[in-house]
């Protein structure tokens, strides 16, 4: 196992069989935090369209940091991995945490499993859900070492969160977007729960069609509009219902596919998602879009599962098969892209 240590910022770096190009990455982008600019540079996921480039201020970013670092009581000398890539959002805030509250930073090549080479403790993690699930099937042992892990950049299905309260580390999914810079919400998976709390400072409020709004002063924040379709508990927590830009209406009734692949997560074990298709007579037909071959068998499995968790009105009226989906750099399906595909 290669590892390069140095120290920046006074703080520690180590760097376990990472390429060239990761750790080149890593540098430039605390050369970027350290500049005389107030701001950085980051895109968004991309996951409902092309990526956006934003402009997020290092202040804002310092209180992000800051908030997270409160809740999960951070303090110096602790260690936090880097398991995401550099150019995410998710990746640069690991980085801006370490560099905030002086913790020892672990720099690894993003892969599907992040503690492969990993045999010390672990403060804090972030990871995508198809990390976990990679972990687990390969070195679920590994886990052990972790003391809080953090997911975010896709929803946790039902069936992780089944083996998540099997687990000894503490797991929190977490709510956000680039231009939130980061989570502005968190949601103990260990705990029967199904809401989101917001960090401290931060309140929520929606718009007459349910859309969320953020309000949070300390990251720069008044009323962030967004796509999020949610359920207001009180003004610091929220239920997320789904994207209402991936809504279908369907003969003038509106379904979210969010919704429909939770009631058939249990049930189905290859990726897929629910999409929509242009209709004559309904307007928008509900389609399903499964990363597999399809063969007479799959498709009378499936027709038998839809009977099985879905009410008449949320029945796909067609079945995909699409032999890979398109992914974004978080590892959200790229519906749009993966959909045309066909």
């Amino acid at each position: 196992m290669k590892q390069i240590q140095i120290q920046v910022n006074n703080i520690e770096i180590t760097y376990i069989n990472t390429s060239t190009i990761t750790i080149d990455k890593v540098k430039a982008f605390i050369q970027e935090w350290n500049n005389q600019n107030d701001f950085i540079i980051a895109k968004s996921s991309g996951s409902t369209g092309t990526p956006k480039t934003i402009k997020l201020k290092k202040e804002y970013l310092t209180a992000s940091a800051l908030m997270t670092g409160t809740f999960f009581n951070f303090e110096q000398h602790q260690t936090i991995l880097l398991s995401l890539s550099i150019d995410t959002i998710g990746g640069k805030m690991i980085v801006i945490r370490a560099l905030t509250h002086k913790m020892h930073l672990i720099v690894i090549e993003p892969s599907k499993n992040p503690l492969i080479d990993i045999i010390f403790h672990l403060d804090f993690i972030s990871l995508v859900p198809y990390q976990l699930n990679q972990i687990l099937t390969d070195t679920p042992a590994k886990l052990d070492i972790v003391k809080t892990i953090l997911l975010g950049g896709a929803p946790v299905s039902f069936s992780l969160k089944q083996k998540i309260k099997t687990l000894s580390s503490a797991f929190f999914e977490s709510f956000g977007m680039t231009e939130t810079m980061s989570h502005i919400a968190l949601k103990d998976l260990k705990n029967e729960i199904s809401h989101f709390t917001t960090l401290s400072g931060i309140s929520v409020s929606t718009n007459y069609e349910k859309q969320l709004i953020i309000h949070a002063k300390n990251l720069g924040l008044s009323a962030l509009q967004t796509t999020d379709e949610v359920n207001i508990i009180s003004p610091t927590s929220f239920e997320w219902i789904g994207r209402s830009d991936f809504a279908i209406n369907s003969g003038g009734i509106k379904f979210h596919p969010e919704i429909i692949e939770k009631k058939l997560e249990p049930y189905i074990k290859f990726p897929f998602f629910i999409h929509k298709e242009f209709d004559l007579q309904l307007g928008e037909k509900i389609v399903f879009c499964i990363e597999n071959k399809l063969d007479e068998n799959l498709i009378n499995k499936l027709n038998a599962i839809f009977i099985k968790a879905l009410n008449k009105y949320e029945i796909p009226k067609k079945i995909y098969g699409i032999s890979v989906f398109t992914y974004t750099n978080s590892n959200k399906i790229n519906r749009s892209i993966s959909f045309n595909s066909i």
